[in-house]
């Protein structure tokens, strides 16, 4: 090959490079922030995969202490996105929770655990529920105090679609049986 030739190749080489590497997304990082949801990566201890979710953390004002966090993303188990919530100690266990957009109908999630520091429910969201996420403006959380009497939690959808979008193009190969 003629050396201007030869030099050209390289040069359409590394153009395409450049080219390829910039059409690329960005990987999501712990930190980024898609409307009202921020990334929050942690990496798995048995085998160092690194998973990434969307959060929203709501916070007492006074003091600082966390009433409730939705974390939005995927696991290698299953193909879809998963909800994961995380309430306060000292609620009503037999009502569940629910989510529900905007003034679509709810739907019901059951309580799995508690831990000491809070308890848990999660979700697979389906393709009628994560449509619903993506379209709608704002996600309500409902359960209920020791009395039974409901508290709601209003957070903003705003920013979703893009983060679970980012994180779709990391998220864990799925586990086949």
């Amino acid at each position: 090959m003629h050396s201007s030739t030869q030099s050209l190749l390289i040069q359409l080489i590394f153009v395409f490079a450049l080219l390829s590497s910039a059409a690329a997304p960005a990987q999501p990082t712990n930190g980024d922030a898609f409307g009202n949801w921020l990334v929050n990566c942690e990496t798995d201890a048995e085998n160092g995969r690194q998973g990434c979710f969307l959060i929203q953390n709501l916070v007492l004002r006074e003091g600082g202490q966390r009433v409730l966090q939705i974390a939005v993303g995927y696991v290698a188990e299953a193909p879809e996105p998963i909800a994961l919530i995380s309430l306060p100690l000292g609620i009503s266990l037999p009502p569940g929770t629910t989510l529900k957009v905007d003034d679509l109908e709810p739907t019901r999630i059951a309580v799995e655990r508690c831990e000491p520091n809070g308890c848990r429910a999660g979700v697979k969201l389906g393709a009628e529920l994560l449509q619903k996420l993506i379209r709608g403006e704002q996600l309500s959380i409902t359960f209920y105090d020791a009395k039974r009497q409901p508290i709601d939690v209003p957070l903003s959808l705003k920013g979703i679609e893009e983060g679970l979008a980012a994180l779709a193009h990391d998220k864990p190969p799925t586990s086949t049986p």
